[in-house]
């Protein structure tokens, strides 16, 4: 054999080896990206406005709740934009409640609770002498509801259950 052969044979090896380690590089790095992904910071929200499980946000169930009252209880615009006041009003005292990490959760409760029958008793204040025994009835049929869901029943299957009451 002469050196000229082995030579020949070398590169081939070589190219063989070289062209073997670009296939496994090329086929190795969609793989390191993926494992760098998963490290990523997660996607963000959905566009819609929904949390995961398609569950709606708070804004999404105020407006629903408003909506709600608006068609119930046949509100003014001026009504709905009273509503809406006391509503982000209710929120924002909900929202430093929930934060507040030096009150008891009993404590919490019990204070959600009054800001609800105060945010209550506001639009209330706001409502016709017609609208008050309807959304009276809203208010009772509400808190039927939220029994049968302290008592396991959930909401009755005849009829869809209205929004949320603030």
């Amino acid at each position: 054999m002469n050196t000229m052969t082995v030579l020949k044979g070398m590169k081939a090896s070589s190219l063989r080896v070289a062209m073997l380690g670009l296939c496994t590089m090329t086929m190795a790095a969609p793989m390191a990206l993926r494992a760098q992904d998963q490290s990523a910071p997660p996607p963000p929200p959905q566009s819609d406005g929904t949390q995961p499980g398609g569950r709606p946000n708070m804004e999404q169930m105020q407006e629903r709740q408003i909506e709600h009252l608006t068609k119930a209880l046949s509100l003014t615009p001026d009504q709905v934009s009273q509503v809406r006041a006391i509503d982000a009003d209710t929120m924002s005292k909900m929202t430093a409640l929930r934060q507040d990490t030096s009150t008891p959760r009993e404590q919490k409760r019990d204070k959600m609770m009054q800001i609800r029958s105060e945010s209550q008793a506001k639009v209330r204040t706001i409502l016709t002498d017609e609208q008050k025994p309807k959304y009276d009835a809203l208010l009772a049929k509400e808190r039927e509801r939220m029994e049968q869901r302290r008592q396991g029943g959930g909401a009755p299957q005849d009829q869809p259950a209205p929004p949320p009451q603030q």
